[in-house]
């Protein structure tokens, strides 16, 4: 069933907003925000990847969007940067958000709004975007209790080598790791970033926070 955009969000409270991937992102953005006592952004879950354009031009017709300043977009590389961002391209384009492609982590004025996209799981130590990778990723390099982390993917990359490969590894790393602890066993990525599981003060951050901070 398609998403109702509209009738989920019902209507636009501030003048920033940041669309997110889906309901991991979604609740991960809020509990950052939180923990940074930053409360002029709301956070609006666009779907799957493809589903951006949809949410967008639904988003225009929600009560308070004529107000909004600023839109930043948050998604995973997936497989590919560089696609990941012909595709949010190409859906800010058919909404008619922008003529001229942005870049991710900067900030675009265009047609009477700031323009910003971030990909999970960010930027290395060398200034470098990740070519591929999810947040899954980026909450490996955030998550506290990681003592058992090189257990779990030694055990992890033998397993796929005997057995079957996973189709997203680091989705099976993190939850094991989320499981190999007694408060965080069972726990989404937004419930264990509400229960103050993730390192919010790391440096991993500071692209996602520069833009923000920027909106």
């Amino acid at each position: 069933m398609a998403k109702n955009y509209q009738k989920e969000i019902g209507i636009i409270e501030k003048k920033k907003l940041i669309i997110a991937e889906g309901n991991d992102v979604k609740y991960f953005l809020i509990h950052l925000l939180n923990n940074k006592e930053i409360n002029d952004i709301q956070v609006i879950d666009s779907g799957g990847i493809k589903e951006l354009t949809i949410c967008i031009n639904s988003l225009k017709n929600v009560d308070g969007f004529d107000d909004v300043t600023s839109i930043l977009i948050f998604r995973d590389a997936e497989d590919s940067a560089h696609s990941a961002i012909e595709s949010v391209n190409y859906s800010l384009k058919a909404t008619g958000l922008i003529t001229t492609d942005i870049k991710p982590f900067t900030t675009n004025s265009q047609n009477n709004l700031n323009i910003g996209l971030a990909l999970f799981p960010g930027i290395d130590e060398n200034g470098c975007l990740y070519n591929c990778g999810a947040l899954e990723h980026l909450c490996l390099r955030l998550f506290k209790d990681n003592s058992n982390y090189a257990i779990i993917k030694n055990y992890i990359e033998d397993f796929q080598t005997k057995s079957k490969e996973f189709k997203s590894p680091h989705k099976n790393e993190l939850h094991a790791l989320f499981t190999f602890t007694d408060k965080y066993v069972g726990l989404k990525i937004g419930e264990t970033a509400k229960t103050g599981g993730f390192n919010f003060d790391s440096p991993y951050l500071l692209p996602f926070l520069k833009m923000i901070n920027e909106m």
